[in-house]
């Protein structure tokens, strides 16, 4: 077998050997940026319900957020972790996803 042989023939193992590796990697990546967004846009527009609703001021929101975050850790976020701003970071993460959604 000469040298162009062995060149297609480990071509084809490097083929073969990326889809069936790194495929499922980059697949897998993917599904989790993909529940990552699913995850806030959820969040976000609970959020933005209950607050046009009345039942929840922007430092509510803020207060929930930290809580639901310690409650998932299990122990309470260190004051410079502190989830504050969120309802305006909700608004400007919905818009950015519905102006995705647009294009």
């Amino acid at each position: 077998m000469g040298k162009v042989g062995i060149a297609l023939l480990f071509g084809v193992l490097g083929l073969l050997g990326g889809a069936l590796l790194i495929g499922p990697l980059i697949g897998g990546a993917m599904m989790g940026a993909g529940a990552g967004s699913g995850l806030t846009l959820g969040t976000c527009s609970t959020v933005k319900a209950a607050q046009e609703l009345g039942y929840l001021t922007p430092e509510q929101v803020d207060e929930t957020l930290t809580r639901a975050a310690e409650d998932m850790g299990g122990q309470a976020l260190a004051e410079d972790q502190q989830i504050v701003g969120s309802a305006a970071a909700c608004d400007e993460a919905l818009a950015n996803i519905l102006s995705e959604g647009e294009q």
